[in-house]
């Protein structure tokens, strides 16, 4: 009989009980998680949490003083060399992956020709990931620097998967993009993760990664606050991950208290100007009760309704954790 363990995909990065120094600073402490094939980690932190460093120890950069890393089955200590290949990357900022006065495919064939590919597989590999990236003919031969700041981040991403690596490191990959742009890079991501079943790391400040994440890592100076599936810790708020929604005529710090004081709500956030989201076990069995306890304090709420949680609401009810972004920086 199979069991349920022995279907999961292995593990392709793993940090045990790593501790990273750099001078007399100990930047890591204790860190330990994992991330499986197939799967997309988000490692979340403000500045200075440590992000940038496990970046540099899962690129072999860096190597823990105490405890291990691997990643795609090699140990950082030993096989710096072969994590190169195994491992793709795209930094922060294009200025830093791409030849401005090359074109997409060009800068595919000059840093694929890095791995001893030859030009017309790299060709190959190009056009078919620049294709799932969105790019027309037309835009695999303009010029990088007149592409766009989405664009241009597209053309980094196929960079890094050029040499077909089983991970995909991205250092930021939304800084600097509106909303819009930012949502559709991710889709992006999501259907190459999909596509060839490369592992993915999105080293992030902003939880709007989260979404798209399989499992996640929250940094906080240097040590690790929370990680898991974000639907498993969603769902590990008071009502199973959903909370009922207030809106208010007038919401004011005084009607909070008053909620807060009614025995059976765990807890509440503001999830806009005039409303409320309200955690209590049971939410739906709890719509009649909540609102005869906001009517026995003279509050007449305008509507009601059972909601899901999202990972933003999750992350505001851990008073524990640091807000982001912070001013500390340590990495």
């Amino acid at each position: 009989m199979t069991t349920m363990a022995s279907t999961k995909p292995p593990k392709i990065i793993e940090f045990d009980q790593a501790f990273v120094k750099i001078g007399r600073t100990l930047i890591l402490k204790d860190i330990s998680f994992y991330t499986r094939e197939r799967e997309i980690l988000g490692i979340i932190g403000a500045s200075g949490s440590g992000k940038t460093t496990c970046l540099r120890v899962m690129t072999a950069q860096l190597k823990p003083q105490q405890g291990s890393a691997r990643i795609a089955g090699h140990d950082v200590k030993k096989e710096a060399a072969i994590i190169h290949y195994a491992t793709g990357y795209v930094p922060q900022h294009e200025t830093e992956s791409l030849y401005f006065p090359f074109s997409a495919l060009e800068n595919a064939h000059f840093f694929g020709r890095m791995y001893g590919i030859t030009g017309k597989e790299i060709k190959q590999r190009a056009v078919e990931l620049l294709t799932i990236l969105g790019f027309d003919e037309d835009l695999m031969y303009k010029p990088v620097k007149f592409l766009s700041g989405g664009e241009r981040k597209r053309v980094s991403i196929c960079v890094g998967l050029i040499h077909q690596p089983p991970i995909l490191l991205l250092d930021e990959p939304t800084t600097g993009l509106d909303a819009h742009l930012r949502h559709e890079l991710l889709n992006y991501l999501k259907q190459l993760n999909y596509h060839y079943g490369t592992s993915m790391v999105l080293i992030s400040h902003d939880l709007e990664v989260v979404e798209y994440c399989s499992r996640i890592v929250l940094l906080e100076r240097g040590e690790i606050s929370l990680q898991g599936h974000p639907d498993e810790l969603i769902r590990s708020l008071t009502g199973r991950g959903e909370a009922i929604e207030v809106t208010f005529d007038r919401l004011t710090e005084a009607t909070i208290r008053q909620v807060e004081e009614i025995p059976f709500v765990e807890t509440t956030i503001r999830s806009g100007r005039g409303s409320l989201k309200i955690f209590v076990e049971e939410p739906h069995k709890r719509i009649p009760d909540l609102l005869e306890a906001l009517r026995d304090r003279n509050q007449s709420p305008q509507e009601m309704s059972v909601v899901e949680a999202s990972f933003y609401d999750f992350f505001r009810t851990k008073s524990w954790i640091a807000p982001l972004p912070s001013v500390e920086s340590v990495s």
